[in-house]
């Protein structure tokens, strides 16, 4: 078993700074889990106190059961791949993944069969003799990925092993590196401050802000649940749209107005948002969560319809983004490009209460979950 558990892990630096407050959660053995946030929110620093080239300052790390906050990291049996390839330039391909077992005096014929399976792994059979300047940039990151896997480590991590990559690389190397994670079915946990390489790479999610967990679950959990307003505005591209109003009661509803939108909530959101009556709140709908209507069309009864002034149109191929401003609020609806004839600059759409969420602005939590 190569489970991994943070409990109540702290960073603290010199003059009090906390880089990450009261972390945990458990990596389940054989997952994949994705630690994502923005640049400076606890995530590299969470990787390193796991793979033990950070100092804990409190709480407990834990892999396979053993607490290992003491334990050097040679002795953690963890295999790290990083941002920079970090290859011996004067060293060939098998020389540089050998390089770490002959270290450790592994047998030779056992160094030849862990390379020579990496190699096979990786498709870098034809590379072995070469010199890494001689390599492209993602063949240099499967040999980084390879010196990892000749480990045959419980866990692996990964620090952005992608950010040195161009688009087009980095769509090709996430797939290999799914496609080792099904092959190995070996723990791993990757940090990424992007958010497509999260959803895309992860069993579970674990988004980080400010050195705290603001949600952890699965991609799907995270994009149609989001916990908060950070999440929510985070995760997605483009973002969710938030849309900040308040609630008023008419009679027996309520009603959200944001001038000049206003839409009558769900009478099933009734228990979970009334508190909030009165009070600011924003409404959060995906771009795709709006249904575009031709000028001659009439909305399904008694839903609602917002009227935005068309600002920008960008077309994506199969998809056109309209950027609409509707007096304060800015919201953007993703249609197909044939439901816009591109002369209309003002846009009907109706929003789905189905795909929905409200926020309390003040504290930033989801309260329709």
């Amino acid at each position: 078993m190569a489970e991994v558990t943070l409990t109540n892990v702290w960073k603290i630096y010199a003059g009090d700074v906390a880089a990450v407050r009261d972390v945990s959660f458990s990596v389940n053995d054989g997952e994949f889990l994705v630690l994502v946030g923005p640049s400076g929110c606890g995530k590299s620093t969470t990787l390193r106190m796991i793979a033990g080239l950070e100092e804990i300052s409190k709480g407990r790390v834990a892999i396979a059961g053993r607490v290992i906050n003491d334990v050097p990291p040679k002795d953690r049996d963890i295999a790290m791949v990083f941002q920079n390839y970090a290859l011996y330039p004067h060293m060939t391909v098998r020389d540089n993944l050998a390089f770490g077992l002959k270290l450790r005096k592994f047998p030779r014929a056992e160094i030849d069969r862990r390379v020579d399976n990496a190699a096979q792994i990786l498709g870098l059979g034809e590379y072995l003799d070469r010199l890494p300047k001689a390599l492209s940039g993602g063949q240099r990151q499967r040999v980084a990925m390879g010196r990892a896997i000749v480990r045959d480590p419980a866990v692996f991590l990964f620090d952005e092993p992608l950010s040195n990559l161009d688009a087009k690389m980095r769509v090709e190397m996430r797939k290999e590196i799914l496609q080792l994670h099904k092959r190995l079915g070996s723990t791993m946990v990757y940090v990424t401050h992007d958010q497509i390489e999260a959803m895309t790479l992860g069993d579970r999610i674990c988004i980080m802000h400010d050195g705290i967990i603001e949600q952890l679950g699965t991609p799907e959990e995270v994009f149609y649940s989001p916990a908060n307003l950070f999440v929510a505005r985070f995760i997605g591209t483009p973002p969710m749209n938030i849309i900040e109003g308040v609630l008023k009661r008419e009679g027996k509803a309520l009603v959200f107005e944001a001038p000049p939108l206003r839409a009558e909530l769900p009478a099933a959101w009734e228990e979970k948002v009334g508190h909030l009556e009165g009070k600011p709140a924003g409404l959060g709908f995906r771009p795709r969560a709006f249904g575009v209507l031709s000028n001659d069309a009439q909305p399904p009864a008694g839903a609602p319809v917002f009227t935005g002034e068309l600002d920008v149109a960008e077309m994506l191929g199969e998809e056109l983004l309209l950027h609409l401003n509707a007096g304060k609020n800015r919201f953007i609806v993703s249609c197909d490009p044939h439901q816009h004839n591109g002369s209309d600059t003002t846009i009907h759409v109706v929003p789905n209460f189905d795909k929905a969420h409200l926020f309390d602005m003040a504290s930033g939590k989801n309260v329709t979950l």
